[in-house]
């Protein structure tokens, strides 16, 4: 019986040849540009990025691979229409198409970039919609208990016009700040405990087919600054030395840091989000906006999505095919050997198109 195995174990190995093979290393070029629906490249997101790609193996400044001479255009398919993109002074490897140039859903684009005797080509289809309510009705169990789940305006932000104004007083003004939902962040138990928490409120989306949706939530009041939260333990209404804080900067002293930000030191919390960045005088804070994937609607915008206390923008984008086969294949990074889905042809990177809607919510303490 053991020759038996033996015997069949040695046929198994000598049946499997392992194709080890050796690819040699071509350098090419590397492209990275996004267009949003009824906006001018730059006005959201970034500029188109061209630069060149590195062996793993290779010590390069990522700064001398970038190109600032190549000649970079966008052209509606099937149509004569062709936008020359420039490159942005001062920000190598950095282009721009005209500020008149406006992008429109469904449409289907084309990104050409030569540099030398390298060349690549790439399209995208802008997504048409993007829309999206918070519904009203829907309960979550908590700690055993039903309970409502908070319903919240999605009708009071015109991006263009958040985009167009000097200062955010003079968007405010403008707007019925009445329209303006709150909703409560409570800690602990059902409500930060994992990813499928108690949410804030819910977000049922309409997106084209196969979307990727991406949700952004940007603190507008992040920076605002004062005395560290106390715990009043002898109700008197004022701070005094037998009472607690929460020392942000860790210094020993109640004293000014970011008071909007939401800290948290149990384990729970830093499992999920890991530590807080920390700024030179080591007050904590955390990335800004800041971005999470779904698939899935109605989106539970739990306690995940928020870092900061106060007004926030909170903005969902419908994403194109190309952006969704990019992500699918290791969409953590954690393989650094596999080359993502790329639509682009003749070198590495991503032309993708979105279409957003955003909102105005004010995320509010639990007192």
């Amino acid at each position: 019986m053991k020759m038996f195995w033996f015997t069949l174990l040695s046929f198994l190995f000598i049946g499997c040849e392992f194709a080890d093979e050796n690819i040699a290393y071509e350098q090419k070029l590397v492209v990275y540009a996004n267009l949003s629906s009824g906006f001018a490249m730059g006005v959201v997101g970034d500029t188109c990025y061209v630069s060149l790609s590195s062996a793993i193996d290779e010590n390069s400044e990522t700064d001398d691979l970038y190109i600032t001479d190549a000649v970079v255009s966008i052209s509606e398919k099937d149509s004569s229409e062709n936008y020359v993109l420039s490159a942005v002074t001062g920000r190598p490897g950095r282009y721009l198409a005209d500020s008149t140039v406006v992008f429109v859903s469904g449409k289907t684009y084309v990104l050409t970039v030569s540099w030398r005797d390298m060349n690549i080509i790439a399209e995208t289809t802008v997504p048409t919609k993007m829309d999206f309510t918070s519904p009203t009705g829907e309960t979550y169990i908590c700690d055993g208990e039903r309970l409502p789940v908070t319903s919240v305006i999605t009708e009071n932000l015109n991006l263009e016009s958040l985009l167009n104004a000097d200062s955010l007083e003079e968007v405010f003004e403008a707007i019925d700040l009445d329209s303006i939902s709150e909703t409560v962040y409570k800690n602990g138990g059902c409500y930060t405990e994992s990813f499928a928490s108690f949410p804030l409120f819910l977000l049922d989306y309409e997106a084209d087919d196969d979307a990727t949706i991406k949700v952004l939530t940007h603190a507008l009041e992040k920076d605002e600054r004062g005395l560290e939260p106390f715990d009043d333990l002898n109700g008197n209404g004022s701070y005094d030395n037998s009472d607690t804080f929460m020392d942000f900067n860790r210094n020993g002293l109640r004293d000014s840091s970011f008071t909007n930000l939401i800290y948290d030191t149990t384990i729970v919390y830093y499992i999920w989000k890991e530590q807080y960045l920390r700024d030179k005088n080591n007050d904590p804070y955390r990335i800004n906006p800041f971005m999470w994937q779904v698939a899935l609607t109605p989106i539970p915008m739990s306690w995940l999505y928020f870092n900061y206390y106060g007004l926030h923008i909170i903005t969902l984008q419908a994403t194109d095919q190309a952006y969704h086969d990019y992500y699918a294949g290791d969409p953590v990074g954690q393989n650094q050997f596999v080359l993502p889905t790329s639509n682009i042809v003749g070198g590495y990177g991503l032309f993708s198109s979105t279409t957003s809607k955003s909102f105005l919510v004010n995320i509010v303490r639990d007192e």
